[in-house]
């Protein structure tokens, strides 16, 4: 199981902001992942076009891998609720927490939180 225990806002990051975008907000998501607590980081902002994107960072590493890993581990559509906490987040939104997501199961073991 995914629980989201925390989006902590950190110091505006414009560095990594794409060219021609609107930084929204910079953070760190909180979790743990069957009970193994981890976070990444990362940037959302708004294109051009009005709409919100998300950009990880994982500060000071730069290890995009993380979230290709922590995606392939979550239930289909589960990353997109991440994004949307985040979005809400940066409009200033109130998130109750923890939020459980559904993972995939493990090497032929039932999906967990099923």
């Amino acid at each position: 199981m995914f629980v989201l225990l925390n989006i902590e806002n950190l110091p505006d990051d414009l560095q990594n902001l794409p060219a021609n975008t609107t930084h929204k907000l910079t953070f760190k998501v909180v979790y743990t992942l069957h009970d193994v607590p981890d976070s990444f980081t990362g940037i959302v902002f708004e294109n051009a076009a009005g709409e919100l994107k998300l950009e990880h960072f994982n500060a000071p590493k730069g290890n995009r891998r993380k979230i290709i890993t922590l995606k392939n581990k979550l239930a289909p559509g589960a990353f997109e609720q991440i994004e949307q906490y985040l979005f809400a987040k940066s409009r200033g939104d109130s998130i109750r927490y923890p939020q459980q997501l559904k993972t995939l199961s493990l090497r032929g073991t039932r999906t967990m939180g099923g």
